[in-house]
């Protein structure tokens, strides 16, 4: 697919999604929602890619749903259709969640609504100090349908997710950093920098043993104890049978760095 709303980069194991509707503040309309399901999806197939950066140009990472083009199309069934819109959204959603490779959002600005859901649905965020992060859909009376429910009340805990949603205020990055809804925050000039030092240094790791970690932390937020440990031990089967398991411990053993092939 040739993309128009977004970039796609690939370099040295690390793809970047580019969001590219920036006088839009990186909306997300019927074409931006389509390329970013396509590229997602690329990203997650392509063996050659070891870690996945999302971020948006501009002053947004992403403002959320383009309510103008939705209102449009609201009314007319099937193919973009606000439910059309909606299922392929939470799509996506799934795609990020369950990649079994590393994600990182780069906020570098206004992360709301859908837009946060997109963020949250990434293992890491890192905000740059203008950014600000809300659950917006309240004043379009309106929930939260990106996964905003199951999302937030796990990084910050149920009363401040209730306040967030119900209130729908946009944080600084500073008190979002605070409560644990993101990582860290960077000086604006220092965002792409600090998130790409990041992303390298993952992509250079033992990508196999960091993919099930990933998928380990996401199966295990709906699991019981029990259910946790047996998939735990399953996932560590593999890695403890990897070449870059006995790489690790031959390089442990001659003193230097290790050299991984995600094998």
């Amino acid at each position: 697919m040739e993309y128009r709303s977004i970039i796609y980069k690939k370099e040295n194991g690390v793809a970047t999604i580019i969001l590219n509707r920036p006088r839009a503040l990186n909306a997300l309309n019927a074409e931006l929602i389509e390329e970013l399901l396509d590229s997602v999806r690329q990203a997650a197939e392509d063996k050659e890619v070891k870690v996945l950066i999302l971020t948006g140009a501009g002053r947004a990472f992403s403002f959320g749903a383009d309510i103008s083009e939705f209102s449009q199309v609201q009314e007319k069934p099937g193919k973009n259709s606000t439910w059309d819109l909606l299922l392929k959204s939470q799509e996506i959603i799934r795609l990020l969640s369950g990649m079994p490779k590393p994600t990182i959002a780069a906020l570098n600005g206004f992360a709301t609504g859908l837009g946060l859901d997109l963020a949250m649905a990434c293992d890491l965020r890192i905000a740059a100090e203008r950014a600000k992060l809300g659950e917006a859909f309240v004043s379009m009376g309106l929930i939260p349908d990106g996964g905003g429910t199951f999302f937030l009340p796990r990084l910050v805990g149920f009363a401040r997710a209730a306040e967030m949603i119900f209130r729908g205020e946009p944080l600084s990055a500073t008190e979002a950093e605070r409560i644990g809804l993101i990582n860290r925050v960077v000086p604006n000039q220092e965002l792409e920098k600090s998130t790409k030092e990041l992303a390298g240094k993952l992509a250079k790791g033992p990508s196999l043993a960091i993919g099930l970690a990933t998928q380990v932390l996401w199966k295990n937020l709906q699991a019981d104890l029990d259910s946790a440990l047996k998939f735990a031990a399953e996932s560590q089967k593999t890695c403890l049978e990897s070449e870059d398991h006995r790489e690790a411990v031959k390089a442990f053993l001659e003193k230097r760095n290790p050299v991984f092939r995600g094998k």
